[in-house]
């Protein structure tokens, strides 16, 4: 047995893993699998998602841990390894050791890695799809490998999102601390609302609260907008806390907007004294489910490379490009589209009406969806009104909506499409519009495209702006454009010719401590 060597693999894929509602000291525990050349004894892995304790708040802690209910011996001895995979399959986290391990007890690592580093600084390594792959492997003996078993389960976190319209009569007559409740109904499952309060502080500042009738929902992220007269979408507030290393459930969260500033816009904000909000909310609920799905016991190393794990490279693209001879799913839902099979909604301006699908505006466009999902007149006239939007426009808008892409995007259609994305959340369309005007920037076009990011407040379009003027200041700064603009919005120059000098004066001021090699 000296020369023998018997390893097996146990992989855990966490869905939705970014949700995990745990606070410091709860744990997640995987399905547990048996090593039957380790005496049956029956095995888990627990993982604690901001820490065992408080000193190890922050730090993700993960174990292996042997069953109090196993028969096996009361002592078995392992080597094993806990590691992270990311996409491709590859180790980016890991550790090795050897112990000892008593019927119920679990040995790891209490500082496996720290939280920021899989949810923020390399969540697309870590978070595919916002899933976690673990992997433990455990074997016995030093030689050539003869043995493997393997097997694989998966959790899934239960995510709920809850989008709904928030409707405030007579707002300029709402005094400080009086609460205007509504209640909002969830439809995913029986029992469940939300009460939602909103009230002014004694400075004046808008305040959204929110009570769970289900105190097991973890209320991780919102996302608030304020609905203008025109159908215009202005965001206005909103927290995620899911990355946070002490868990906090949301409860109150303030708008941005002041009362000041919403009654100073009156005629837009307030048509009729009516304040109109757009929530998105999301909602961690515990465990969806937990299965076992695959599982290879003590099979001889030859034979377990004729696995699906082990397939040639060559088998594997051959495969692929067959697939490749199918439409895809965005194929069909398009095809739905062009034919107009089935459809249930006009989207209309005022010479052409464009018949559409409820369920695809809804899905794509949280605007759309409060549209059609609450007491509006879109709901009750299967009529969705873009007056302010071009023919052409409405049918690109709609063609990405039904296949995520676009075709023969010019200057002038991608400014309108991202005045469209913008207005009713579409964010994939608004980064692609985004890319490429910023792509297409000229000293000629810099000025449509300023006042496009400003209006919009988008700050980082803007900087991309901002950054192109500088650098060709000299041929923009002379140009009729900008002429122009200092006639119709001098403190909108006045604000990026302030840029220019700020930059200045930095790099001034830093210059002296680069020389002596100190970082500031």
């Amino acid at each position: 047995m000296n020369n023998e060597r018997s390893e097996y693999f146990f992989f855990w894929f966490i869905e939705n893993y970014s949700y995990c509602w745990h606070k410091n000291g709860e744990k997640l525990v995987s399905p547990n699998f048996t090593i039957d050349d380790l005496d049956g004894t029956i095995w888990e892995l627990q993982l604690y998602p901001r820490g065992i304790h408080d000193e190890y708040e922050g730090h993700i802690s993960l174990f292996l841990h042997r069953s109090i209910e196993d028969d096996g011996p009361e002592i078995v001895s392992v080597k094993y390894e806990l590691t992270f995979l990311s996409a491709d399959g590859s180790v980016i986290c890991s550790g090795e050791t050897e112990y000892e391990f008593k019927s119920g007890k679990g040995y790891g690592y209490r500082k496996f890695l720290k939280m920021d580093e899989i949810l923020l600084q390399k969540k697309s390594d870590y978070l595919p799809d916002d899933i976690l792959a673990v992997r433990c492997k455990i074997w016995k003996g030093e030689g050539k490998v003869q043995n493997i078993g393997q097997s694989s389960a998966r959790s899934r976190i239960r995510v709920e999102k809850n989008s709904f319209l928030l409707r405030v009569d007579n707002f300029s007559t709402l005094q400080s601390n009086a609460k205007q409740t509504t209640k909002i109904p969830s439809h995913l499952k029986n029992g469940r609302f939300i009460t939602c309060n909103l009230y002014l502080t004694e400075e004046k500042m808008i305040m959204i609260e929110m009570v769970l009738a289900d105190t097991n929902q973890i209320f991780c992220k919102c996302e608030l907008s304020l609905l203008d007269q025109s159908g215009n979408v202005i965001e206005c507030g909103g927290t995620d806390s899911r990355y946070d290393a002490a868990r906090k459930s949301i409860h109150t969260l303030p708008l941005s907007l002041s009362r000041e500033a919403v009654l100073n816009r009156r005629s837009e904000y307030l048509p009729d004294d009516k304040l109109s909000l757009v929530c998105e909310c999301t909602f961690s609920c515990g465990i969806e489910f937990q299965v076992t799905e695959e599982t290879l016991n003590e099979m001889p190393l030859a034979l377990i490379k004729q696995k699906s794990n082990f397939i040639p490279r060559n088998i594997i693209y051959k495969a692929a490009e067959k697939l490749f001879t199918y439409p895809n799913g965005l194929d069909d839902i398009k095809n739905l589209y062009m034919n107009q099979c089935l459809t249930d909604v006009e989207v209309r301006t005022e010479t052409k009406s464009f018949p559409a699908h409820k369920t695809v505006l809804c899905a794509r466009s949280p605007v759309f969806k409060a549209m059609m999902t609450n007491d509006m007149k879109e709901k009750k006239t299967d009529c969705i009104h873009v007056d302010d939007l071009e023919n052409d426009i409405v049918q690109q808008l709609l063609l990405f909506l039904y296949s995520d892409s676009i075709e023969n995007l010019q200057w002038k259609s991608a400014t309108q499409l991202y005045y469209a994305a913008d207005k009713y959340q579409i964010g994939k369309l608004k980064e692609v519009c985004s890319s490429f005007l910023v792509e297409n920037l000229t000293p000629t076009n810099v000025v449509e495209l300023l006042l496009l990011a400003d209006t919009h407040s988008d700050k980082n379009l803007k900087k991309s702006v901002e950054d192109f003027i500088l650098e060709h200041e000299e041929k923009i700064f002379v140009s009729n454009e900008w002429e122009m603009l200092m006639e119709t919005n001098p403190l909108l120059v006045m604000r990026t010719m302030q840029l220019k000098y700020k930059r200045k004066s930095e790099v001034n001021y830093l210059q002296p401590w680069r020389k002596k090699g100190k970082l500031l």
